[in-house]
Order: structure tokens, then sequence, then C-alpha cells
């Protein structure tokens, strides 16, 4: 079974001292709301999912793999140990979570759900993602100047999935609906990413 992102975090802190928690989010994104069995939206909702349950998977999934490549820049860019233990568990911890809800959308389909599309054009993608020129200028950069641009980039990736899990979570407690699996993953996303946002905002002062 995978470890939860929660259980992760306790073994990152085992080689960091602990992650101090981040200042919670002051604005979230709005969502649209989920529809519950016998909810007044009326839309479909096939076993506990909605379809608006179904989207946050799939784009939460595409946010995650942007992570997962800044996480590969890291180790030919640094010198820090630190920094490279932390993009290491970092991409493990975006890997298990990513893993976890291509799990629960294959889980859904087979009891017939349609899995919508994740089709992107914008640059950005989404809110919270960063753009194909940020992503190069980081790419581009070593040594202080990619601990800054990689570190205010992963904080403002950190704090769009923040973003969207907080009107996830809203969402399912307007609707007194907490899919199974998804409320769980959703709990422990914003707990992990913010204490993460927290280390990071440390790193930046520290390495000025």
């Amino acid at each position: 079974m995978t470890a939860s992102p929660v259980a992760a975090a306790l073994v990152f802190c085992m080689y960091t001292g602990g992650l101090p928690a981040a200042e919670p989010a002051h604005e979230h994104a709005a969502m649209e709301d989920r529809a519950t069995p016998g909810g007044a939206s009326g839309a479909q909702v096939v076993g506990t999912y909605s379809q608006a349950d179904l989207a946050f998977l799939t784009h939460m999934i595409v946010h995650h793999r942007q992570a997962l490549e800044l996480c590969a820049l890291v180790s030919g860019r640094t010198q820090r140990e630190e920094f490279r233990r932390f993009a290491r568990y970092l991409n493990d911890a975006q890997q298990a979570e990513i893993d976890q809800m291509e799990a629960l959308l294959q889980q859904a389909a087979s009891r017939g759900a349609a899995i919508p599309e994740a089709h992107f054009h914008a640059d950005p993608p989404m809110a919270g993602m960063l753009s194909m020129a940020q992503m190069a200028a980081i790419a581009q950069a070593h040594a202080k100047d990619f601990e800054r641009l990689w570190l205010e980039g992963m904080i403002r990736h950190h704090q769009g999935a923040v973003d969207m899990a907080l009107a996830q979570q809203e969402a399912q407690y307007r609707n007194r609906n907490q899919p199974f699996g998804l409320d769980t993953l959703v709990d422990d996303m914003l707990a992990v990413q913010r204490a993460e946002i927290g280390r990071m905002k440390d790193w930046l002062v520290d390495w000025r």
C-alpha cells in the first residue's frame, strides 16, 4: 500500500528537523458545486463521485506532473544537499499522490463514470502552474539564481495546489459529500503542502 503524503512528510522531518506550518491561503479559487445524490444541483453522480470531483483529480494530476519536472532539475543545479534531499522527497511524495489519484479515477471508471479528459491550451495550463517561460528560466539558472527561482516557482505551484484543495474541501462540506479516498487525500495534501511552503519560505530568507 502506498504511504500517505502525511507519512512521507514525517519521514522527511527526520532529515530536516521538522517542517514549520506555512501561512494559510488568504484567497482560493472558486470551483463549481459538487452534486450529491438527491442534491439541489441535479448533477449526475456515479457512485460517490461527481463530475466535478473527477475533474479535480484529473486537473491535480496534471498539476503534480509539473512538480515532478521541477524536481528533476535540482540535482545538477545546486550543491546544497538538503535541497537535493528535499527535491527527492518531494518527487516521491508527488508521484505517490499521482498514483493514488489515478487509482481513484480507475475505480470510478470501473463503476461507469465518464472520466473527463485534460486538454489544456493556455500557458500556463491552469492557475497555480508555471508558464513555459518560467520553467525555461528555472532550467537555465544555476546555484543561487536557480535556488531562488526554483523556490519561488515551487511556492507558487504549491499554493495553487492548496487553493484547489481548499475549494474541493469546501465543496465537500457544503454538499455534505466526502467521496471515499478523495476526502483524506485532500486533507493530507493541505497539511503537507502548507508545511512544505513554510520550509521553502524559510530557505528563501536563509539562502539570500
